[in-house]
């Protein structure tokens, strides 16, 4: 699929599995900030993405590869934060998720990994690059923050 495609909106849910490391990596303002200070990074990643999810445009969960033994967080309300366990990877953990949630919902991830975009489109998900993922994020952002103008000018008149 296009990664500039978007799928529509629907009632149905909309889950975005995020691979952690293949943003932390694609992104050069985090992979300049995760060469000094890793969990500076995925800090910065989390609370980007809790925005998103926020929004309500996508039921995000982020998936990192094991550095914290198989640790899952819920940072933010719901927004799910997984780590891969030992013997295990986020690809892994991202295709069983696919699988499990296939028919329940759009399903997109986003990966730098072509070889996982391609499994996971096979398993019908939605496959999105990292900087599509950034440019979704400003997006939501910009859409929010109208939200908020209008809403403050409707008080106003």
């Amino acid at each position: 699929m296009n990664p500039a495609a978007r799928p529509s909106s629907e009632p149905a849910p909309r889950y975005l599995l995020v691979d952690g490391h293949s943003v932390l990596h694609s992104w050069p303002e985090l992979r300049q900030l995760h060469s000094r200070q890793p969990s500076s990074a995925r800090e910065r990643l989390i609370r980007q993405l809790s925005q998103l999810h926020d929004s309500g445009q996508w039921k995000v969960t982020l998936v990192f590869d094991g550095q914290r033994g198989g640790k899952e967080e819920r940072p933010r309300d719901s927004m799910a934060v997984l780590y891969a366990s030992a013997g295990q990877t986020a690809d892994s953990i991202i295709e069983r998720i696919v699988q499990v949630h296939s028919g329940r919902g759009e399903i997109g991830v986003v990966t730098a990994d072509h070889a996982e975009m391609t499994a996971i489109e096979s398993l019908g998900a939605f496959g999105f690059s990292p900087e599509w993922l950034q440019n979704e994020i400003q997006a939501t952002d910009l859409e929010m923050k109208d939200t908020i103008l209008r809403e403050r000018k409707k008080k106003l008149t």
